[in-house]
């Protein structure tokens, strides 16, 4: 009753998500994920959604009830797709009308889609709505119409086939703003509950791509949704450039991500770990920055060694002086006290540093002033 979690399997799904890093395998993050989506899609994708895209209304009690929706979903459709058996000699023509290959080795699994497309076509089940929210599709399918969006019901459409068939049969076809669900070269515009075979696209992709174009895609505006804190939106953004093959864009979300950590990080004083992000987007203009703030920050701290530290990072002379110049007054401090040459005695250590630290900040009226004491001890 105390966990943040509605379903045992969002535990199993929030782990994956954290585990994944800059230096994480992508062969072993498409291995992982295929097997999360062949054990439960639904839960896996929600949770995804709840985590990378924050709608406020995924409350635990509103995900227990949607999971609640999805039982009754799938007892309704597979009670439906034994009941409504697709015609397989009237399946065979639709797929040569297209001028493509009938799978008949593959033929059960194609009956099974053909049922799946049955149910969820346009009507009395599921309506279309561009950029809808995953959510909108885990409804009481006796009470309410299901309601998605390309990537959203090509989600759905995966799910129930992993009740019968192992997905990782299922591919994905990228088109101009679109995504359909392909198998054994056929196309199946989920949209629309059709079959079709799409000339003009731009990839096709194993399945586990499908939650990378969920996580890129835009949020549904229609759902509220809470500020994403910038270590989040990294994870995010790391998981996406470990399963898209859209390098370009997931490498430049990574960048940016990094970007907006590190100078949330900065803010907070947090330099190490700041530095760490700069150093992996290679700006050395940041990086400089980070250097510079630090060294000023842990100087008016009196961390001197640390000071000095980031001070030699960023090769600025002046800045070295400043900070053996902090050191100098702070030692001048505890010796202020000193009256007699007998009690100055006591303290020839820290005049010798005081005057090395003189030095080297090239402050010549300290240093007369230190080498004056030291001669009289």
């Amino acid at each position: 009753l105390l966990s943040r979690y509605a379903h045992p399997f969002e535990k199993k799904a929030n782990k994956f998500f954290k585990s994944i890093k800059s230096s994480s395998s992508r062969s072993r993050v498409h291995k992982k994920l295929e097997q999360l989506m062949q054990q439960n899609l639904v839960v896996l994708n929600l949770w995804m959604e709840k985590k990378y895209k924050n709608y406020v209304y995924l409350k635990k009690r509103v995900r227990r009830q949607m999971y609640e929706n999805v039982e009754v979903l799938k007892e309704e459709f597979l009670k439906y797709a034994e009941k409504h058996q697709t015609n397989k000699d009237a399946l065979e023509k639709r797929i040569d009308a297209l001028g493509l290959n009938y799978p008949v080795h593959d033929e059960a699994k194609l009956l099974h889609l053909a049922a799946i497309m049955a149910y969820l076509h346009p009507g009395p089940h599921y309506t279309y709505q561009k950029a809808a929210n995953f959510g909108k599709l885990l409804k009481n399918p006796l009470k309410e119409k299901l309601v998605g969006d390309c990537n959203q019901i090509v989600t759905l459409y995966t799910f129930l086939y992993s009740l019968k068939f192992p997905i990782k049969e299922l591919q994905i076809k990228i088109l101009p703003g679109h995504v359909c669900l392909h198998f054994r070269g056929i196309d199946i515009e989920a949209t629309s509950g059709r079959f079709k075979n799409y000339d003009d696209y731009e990839k096709i992709l194993p399945i586990t791509e499908l939650l990378s174009t969920n996580i890129l895609d835009v949020v549904d505006i229609e759902a509220t949704t809470a500020q994403i804190k910038p270590r989040i939106i990294l994870k995010r953004a790391q998981l996406a450039q470990k399963i898209s093959s859209f390098r370009e864009l997931v490498d430049r979300n990574l960048n940016i991500a990094y970007r907006n950590l590190g100078v949330t990080l900065m803010r907070q004083n947090e330099y190490d770990s700041a530095i760490f992000y700069f150093e992996k987007l290679r700006d050395p203009k940041l990086l400089q920055k980070a250097y510079h703030n630090a060294a000023i920050y842990f100087l008016k701290g009196k961390n001197f060694s640390k000071a000095k530290h980031y001070a030699k990072q960023t090769g600025h002379e002046q800045l070295m002086k400043s900070c053996y110049l902090g050191e100098y007054n702070a030692l001048a401090k505890k010796v202020r006290h000193i009256k007699t040459i007998k009690q100055a005695k006591s303290y020839k250590a820290t005049y010798k540093k005081m005057l090395k630290l003189a030095q080297m900040a090239e402050n010549h009226k300290a240093e007369d002033y230190v080498r004056g004491i030291l001669k009289k001890l």
